[in-house]
């Protein structure tokens, strides 16, 4: 092979320092002199690609790919170094004729050889974590990048019917792909939209897909301090492009978060709204996947604070599947095989999601309300045969009980206005919130006091229950919390208080809190007479600071804030 001047540049456009590749001799018998391990160019070859294969005009590309088809069989273990450099060449934005033949020599040579068929897979990933020519633009690639990105995928369609081993391949390779952490954002959104792309033609492996994906973003939001995004401090410094403005660079983790649940949040959009109008059964097959990878992944998770808002947009679309979700969230709640972190954790969801969405009926409000208020009197009766009544705290034995009890009073808080003017208030005298307030397990002396005190408020107000005298009680006598370790008689006194934990606090994330705010519930402040005091003008979702004046606890919590206002 020579090189004279006049190629193109690896864009196709002229380049003053590009060569000119022409095969002067018959590859396919150099490749056999090779094989015989006679004098020959091959390894010129070898090298003149892999130093200037980018520089190779679209025709001659085509000429040697062609060629390279035509001895495909002779292509085996001792020709590995040209194969890998044909396959580091950039070719998805070259000639439709490249293109072609491209693609022809991958399908071949993993027919013929399908050891190869791990490098070619692993070479289309290192392609997707690229990013794509051109700029994203609000979670989308540049006309070019989508063409690239298309060209590749189109390919992999094919793979998979030529070598059907290789969907095992490309599964593994996409697991093992998973940006870090701290990655550019374009690398985030490139391998969130490619791993989505390939469920659209694998749809049976969308589930594992959804998984790995989302599994990465838990990764980022974990390592989103909300601490951060609440201060709104000076954006920090960040190499990115422009197209990332760095006034919204509020912390450079939970950027990358941002835009990397753009892309799966135009993707749960496009897959459902078909002509405007949610495809019902579309809508259900996602909706269980995202389940799915919910219970297998963020339920389990401490201190996600916006993956969960994909169930919670999803839910919007549709509401009559919020029941279904939380009446799932329930089952796992009281199921005594489950473990109690697990149970707590799913409470905690079915409360804030009564709280925040604003597609919940105050049918199922009320509903819920009931059902939650029953399994609380039943636990209490179950305690109170056969013991003394004697009171006292123990939060690792009845931390379901508790977290469910502040449940309860969250969501009677959030909604309290919608069921008085519902004739709500009738329910609520009936399910016995004073038996629940004094019962010896004392449920208020380790509530947040976030929830305590505006619950206590609204319960003075409808005399439903008081709370004061117990708070007022607990404060003075610091009652004793007992944790016993398993298998021990011996009692531990602690002086701690239930773990707060509110999943659908306030979303914080910039470009995505559009898919949020449309079905998102703010706090309504009570009236002056129902707190029998006076309320703070301050913004909407603030702490309620406690009789003592600390804030609740954040050990083990989404946030500490369950988005009720101050109290002076």
């Amino acid at each position: 092979m020579s090189m004279i001047g006049g190629a193109r540049s690896s864009l196709g456009a002229p380049s003053s320092k590009a060569v000119r590749f022409q095969l002067d001799f018959n590859l396919k018998a150099n490749l056999l002199k090779h094989a015989n391990r006679e004098d020959c160019q091959y390894n010129e070859l070898v090298q003149k690609i892999k130093d200037h294969g980018q520089d190779i005009r679209d025709d001659d590309l085509a000429q040697l790919l062609k060629e390279a088809r035509g001895c495909i069989s002779l292509l085996d273990d001792n020709f590995r170094l040209f194969v890998q450099v044909v396959l580091i060449l950039e070719w998805t934005h070259r000639s439709p004729d490249v293109i072609s033949e491209y693609q022809g020599f991958l399908l071949d040579l993993c027919a013929a050889h399908n050891y190869y068929t791990k490098h070619v897979i692993d070479q289309f990933i290192a392609s997707f974590r690229r990013g794509g020519p051109g700029e994203w633009k609000d979670g989308l690639p540049s006309e070019e990048g989508v063409n690239c990105f298309s060209h590749i995928h189109d390919t992999i369609r094919q793979l998979l019917k030529v070598v059907p081993m290789s969907k095992d391949i490309l599964i593994s390779a996409i697991k093992s792909s998973v940006p870090f952490y701290k990655r550019p954002p374009k690398d985030h959104e490139s391998f969130v939209y490619n791993a989505l792309q390939i469920s659209k033609y694998l749809p049976s492996e969308r589930y594992g897909l959804l998984k790995v994906i989302i599994s990465h973003l838990t990764t980022l939001d974990v390592n989103s301090p909300r601490s951060s995004l609440e201060q709104r401090e000076t954006p920090c410094s960040m190499d990115v492009d422009s197209v990332f403005p760095m006034d919204d660079i509020i912390h450079p983790v939970a950027f990358n978060l941002d835009v990397a649940l753009n892309v799966l949040f135009i993707y749960c959009k496009d897959e459902v709204i078909v002509a405007d109008k949610v495809n019902m059964d579309k809508l259900k097959s996602l909706y269980h996947d995202l389940v799915k990878v919910f219970e297998d992944v963020v339920l389990p998770t401490h201190a996600t604070q916006h993956v969960q808002f994909l169930i919670f947009y999803l839910l919007g679309l549709k509401p009559s599947l919020a029941p279904h979700f939380i009446g799932h969230l329930w089952n796992k709640a009281t199921d005594p095989n489950i473990p109690p972190i697990i149970r707590q954790s799913a409470v905690c969801y079915v409360a804030s999601l009564i709280a925040r969405a604003n597609y919940i009926s105050i049918t199922t409000t009320k509903a819920t309300i009931t059902e939650i208020s029953t399994w609380i009197h039943r636990y209490i009766n179950s305690q109170d045969e056969g013991s003394a009544n004697t009171p006292y705290v123990d939060t690792r034995v009845h931390g379901v009980f508790y977290m469910t009890c502040q449940a309860l009073f969250y969501i009677i808080g959030f909604r309290y206005k919608e069921l008085v003017n519902n004739q709500g208030l009738t329910m609520l005298n009936s399910i016995n919130l004073q038996k629940i307030v004094t019962c010896r397990l004392n449920p208020l002396r380790v509530c947040s006091p976030v929830v305590a005190s505006n619950f206590a408020s609204i319960a003075r107000a409808y005399q439903l229950a008081y709370c004061y005298t117990i708070m007022e009680r607990n404060q003075r006598n610091n009652l004793p919390i007992v944790n016993r370790e398993a298998g021990s008689s011996v009692s531990t006194l602690m002086s701690i208080q239930l773990d707060s934990f509110f999943p659908f606090d306030p979303y914080l994330l910039v470009r995505t809190k559009k898919y949020v705010e449309t079905y998102y519930r703010e706090y309504t402040e009570p009236n002056n007479d129902e707190h029998g005091k006076k309320t703070s003008n301050e913004d909407e979702d603030d702490f309620l600071e406690d009789v003592t004046g600390t804030s609740a606890p954040t050990n083990f919590s989404y946030s500490s804030s369950p988005g009720f206002l101050h109290i002076q």
